[in-house]
């Protein structure tokens, strides 16, 4: 029952991953990327790991779990790095828009149905690279998919993630949610879209989407009993990812002064309350190798 809620509401809702992205602020997309590339580049994270951190290492076989509407997919097949891409979702409303979004760029990438809790590599297959972004979050059956990754990765393999690995269902604690509602209510009503954030329930959060931050919180101590941490970078997101769909993105994105300050602003508060140990960070980008 949980699993035929949630495939249907990524079947009706295929893009919801990707709509108002606080990332996608511009002010906040180079603030964090700074933050995951440890200060190195403002640039896309994905540009910075393949570029930088892998140094234009060569992959043979990628493997990206629970890929949506494809759009990482397309931007590591466009780096030039990969010689084959497996791809797969369970939704195939999102599939259908990830291959039309691969075909409009002329890249081949394999995309394919099946299911992030149940899946199976074929026997003697092995990838040098697994990539998730924003997936392994929506994984129930969280030990079984860490283990299937680990089997299926080769001798010196990578398995990346780039995570909500914050409380489960986005049940927030008191004090952060306090914390995003004050900073609310001191941004001027007309640049907002609520006026505050309201606690979920966890009866909510199964009628809404039974997959979404399911074992979010279980996510890094899981993964390392299975892998070794070779990267493990906290970037926050712990004020701005609940706040941002709270404000008006037309109005925060546009290129003004007086906007770009206020969401510098945000995002220094948001630093200063992770740097001293106020809030802890909802989100990681790890590089992983097996155990």
């Amino acid at each position: 029952m949980l699993l035929s809620t949630a495939r249907s509401y990524w079947e009706q809702n295929p893009e919801a991953a990707s709509k108002d992205q606080w990332t996608a602020n511009p002010v906040i997309g180079e603030v964090v990327y700074r933050r995951m590339s440890g200060g190195e580049s403002p640039e896309h994270w994905l540009t910075w790991l393949i570029r930088d951190y892998f140094q234009q290492r060569r992959f043979t076989r990628v493997l990206s779990p629970g890929c949506g509407v494809g759009d990482h997919e397309v931007a590591l097949m466009e780096l030039g790095t990969i010689a084959q891409l497996d791809a797969f979702d369970f939704s195939e409303a999102s599939l259908r828009i990830a291959r039309a979004k691969a075909a409009a760029k002329g890249l081949k990438i394999s995309f394919y149905r099946d299911d992030i809790n149940t899946f199976e590599v074929p026997v003697g297959r092995k990838y040098d690279l697994i990539f998730c972004s924003g997936s392994v979050h929506h994984v129930r059956e969280l030990e079984r998919f860490l283990r299937v990754v680990r089997d299926a990765l080769t001798a010196d393999g990578v398995f990346v993630f780039n995570e909500y690995v914050g409380p489960c269902y986005n049940i927030y604690p008191r004090g952060q949610l306090e914390i995003v509602n004050r900073l609310l209510g001191a941004i001027a009503p007309e640049l907002r879209l609520a006026e505050r954030l309201e606690q979920i329930t966890v009866e909510q959060a199964l009628a809404h989407d039974p997959s979404e931050s399911v074992r979010s919180s279980l996510i890094l101590p899981f993964a390392s009993t299975y892998f070794r941490f070779e990267l493990c970078r906290r970037y926050g997101g712990t004020v701005l990812h609940p706040l941002y769909p709270l404000l008006r993105h037309d109005a925060m994105s546009k290129p003004t002064q007086e906007m770009q300050t206020i969401m510098r602003l945000l995002a220094e508060f948001e630093a200063i309350l992770l740097e001293r140990g106020v809030l802890s960070s909802d989100f990681v980008l790890c590089v992983c190798r097996k155990k």
